[in-house]
């Protein structure tokens, strides 16, 4: 897998870049043996260095982990840990699924069937920046990729982003869902049909 190594307005000095290479290749490569690209971003935070790994493991499916520590090195480590949780979970989220599907929903993911996790475990506790004073700026997200998945793929996908939500089209019944990240460490979906079954009856 190639990976790239850089620092926002700093150098990252060639045995970070050797390191952050060989050790996320390593644990990448314990589970996923055709992963397409990795960056890893190193900068500077308030209270030491902040480390940031995204990896491309297919076309359409990336992995993104974040570390902090007052040492570049501990930061880097710490980032690769939460790399390496998600990826393990993904895997065995990927064999769970895989293993409860028939030939014919393995190759079609129309007829997938609709699944949901009840929780999930949170890798990160990164606390956010206290926003100062006044509202909060408002990003209007106008390039948004919105795929067809199943809601089991959704949440694989949740899993292995750090974002909080994500929006889709379930590939059950082509309607917008939405699985999100609950504050009591679950993962929510939000389906409107259960809306307009309700003003059916």
């Amino acid at each position: 897998m190639n990976i790239s190594v850089s620092g926002k307005n700093m150098s990252t000095g060639e045995a970070f870049k050797i390191h952050a290479e060989n050790a996320l290749n390593g644990i990448v490569g314990k589970y996923f043996d055709s992963a397409v690209s990795g960056h890893v971003t190193l900068e500077k935070a308030e209270s030491g260095f902040r480390v940031k790994t995204r990896v491309a493991l297919s076309r359409r499916t990336e992995l993104e982990a974040t570390g902090y520590a007052m040492d570049a090195h501990a930061a880097l480590d710490a980032a690769l840990e939460h790399a390496e949780k998600r990826l393990r979970r993904h895997k065995r989220r990927l064999k769970n699924h895989r293993a409860a599907m028939t030939d014919g929903e393995a190759d079609d993911v129309f007829s997938a069937p609709m699944m949901v996790y009840a929780s999930a475990e949170q890798v990160d506790n990164d606390d956010d920046d206290d926003l100062e004073g006044g509202l909060p700026p408002v990003v209007a997200e106008m390039a948004y990729d919105i795929e067809m998945l199943t809601v089991e793929q959704a949440v694989m996908k949740l899993e292995l982003s750090e974002v909080p939500m994500l929006m889709f089209r379930n590939a059950s019944h082509f309607g917008l869902n939405v699985v999100y990240r609950r504050h009591d460490d679950s993962i929510g979906w939000i389906d409107p049909r259960g809306v307009r079954r309700l003003n059916a009856n």
